[in-house]
């Protein structure tokens, strides 16, 4: 019991120190795509390995003092439909069907209680599509570009898109992608919708669990590339330069990432995790 008390304690104080975000990490592309082209075929993330929960991936959101996201934590991952035509830089391996019309769905948020998570279009000023905490929705945006008129090509690529969040934390958040089109059977879509895809965001720098097991705690972040992050304890929390380094400092590579202190000893400590850029 008094492990787990601490560990509590531990978790609630637990802080990290926000650095700014290369600005590299908002290209990354979710790109929507198909297992084939024939009617019903299912609808795919093309690279979900790369954005998916179980691959630690995070996606950092920065908090913003001015401007339209200011009050918000923004950031952007471009969700994209894979071209089918040379025009557009295709025939892409597994693009839609020409004639599919793609369209991304915000399906699910799970996150900090009260916080919410927002899709803004370009040019916004609001969010376009947004869902509270233990949420689900409906809504959705396109992703193709052409007006989805028979054998045109499903290919999208916009940009000036964001996401935002409202409040620090770890949020797990859940795309799909459908086909809107009537150019199917009986005037119906082409493809048949994807699974739902969930993916990491965090707003601000944020220690995602803390577990001590015996002398051991072991405290997980979400990292960010090209930052440097160490792991720092106290014992006294009234004293500010008594914060002490746990081991050299590690790079961040946009992944849930774990640092161990292995020598607890009796008296309680307190961690935090500072990010620095080289």
């Amino acid at each position: 019991m008094k492990n787990k008390i601490l560990t509590q304690i531990l978790t609630t104080i637990a802080f990290v120190i926000s650095a700014s975000i290369a600005s590299a990490q908002d290209h990354g592309h979710l790109n929507a795509g198909a297992v084939g082209t024939k009617q019903s075929d299912k609808l795919v993330f093309d690279n979900a390995g790369d954005f998916l929960t179980n691959s630690a991936y995070v996606k950092t959101l920065t908090f913003t003092n001015g401007g339209t996201y200011a009050g918000y934590y923004q950031g952007n991952i471009t969700l994209t439909a894979l071209a089918a035509t040379p025009p557009f830089g295709g025939p892409a391996p597994n693009a839609p069907a020409l004639g599919s019309v793609i369209r991304a769905q915000l399906a699910s948020v799970d996150g900090p209680p009260g916080g919410s998570f927002g899709f803004w279009d370009a040019g916004a000023t609001n969010p376009t599509i947004g869902l509270m905490s233990g949420q689900t929705g409906t809504n959705m945006w396109r992703l193709t570009e052409s007006d989805g008129s028979p054998g045109s090509d499903p290919y999208g690529h916009f940009h000036g898109r964001r996401f935002t969040a409202t409040k620090p934390g770890l949020y797990t958040v859940s795309f799909r992608v459908f086909d809107t089109s009537s150019n199917g059977a009986s005037g119906g879509p082409i493809h048949t919708p994807s699974e739902a895809l969930p993916i990491y965001f965090q707003a601000g720098l944020t220690i995602t669990s803390l577990m001590r097991t015996g002398n051991v705690a072991t405290v997980t972040y979400g990292s960010i590339t090209n930052q440097r992050f160490s792991l720092e304890y106290t014992a006294d929390l009234l004293s500010p330069n008594s914060w002490t380094a746990v081991g050299a400092p590690v790079t961040g590579t946009d992944l849930l990432q774990s640092q161990q202190d292995t020598n607890i000893t009796g008296v309680a400590r307190f961690y935090r995790v500072k990010a620095t850029v080289p």
